[in-house]
């Protein structure tokens, strides 16, 4: 199981009917299997996920933001982790706004 605790991240790419952006930084903790981030920046207000983790490699996590016209949204996710080759974590997501039931993928990669 990958250590996330106390990592950040950024957005690489999105899908068009995401909100989350290369603005946006994530902010991870991890006690044992248990995951949480806060997250915010561009089109994002405030936003929060919880989550655990289901393998060595794999999150599952809920998602609620805030966004900029201050609309509530929610969603779910998978994300899948790996190392670059700049040793960086790189996360490959696929989520489901629970709303609307759009999907979409994105990445997030490991700031310094």
């Amino acid at each position: 199981m990958i250590d996330l605790n106390n990592k950040k991240f950024i957005a690489l790419q999105n899908s068009e009917n995401g909100e989350v952006s290369q603005q946006t930084c994530f902010h991870y903790f991890q006690q044992d299997k248990m995951i949480w981030a806060e997250y915010g920046g561009g089109e994002i207000a405030k936003g929060f996920l919880i989550g655990k983790w289901i393998n060595e490699t794999h999150i599952e996590f809920t998602y609620q933001h805030l966004n900029k016209k201050l609309e509530n949204r929610f969603g779910r996710c998978i994300t899948s982790f790996q190392y670059t080759q700049q040793n960086k974590l790189l996360g490959i997501e696929r989520w489901q706004w629970l709303d609307t039931l759009e999907n979409g993928e994105s990445q997030i990669i490991e700031l310094e």
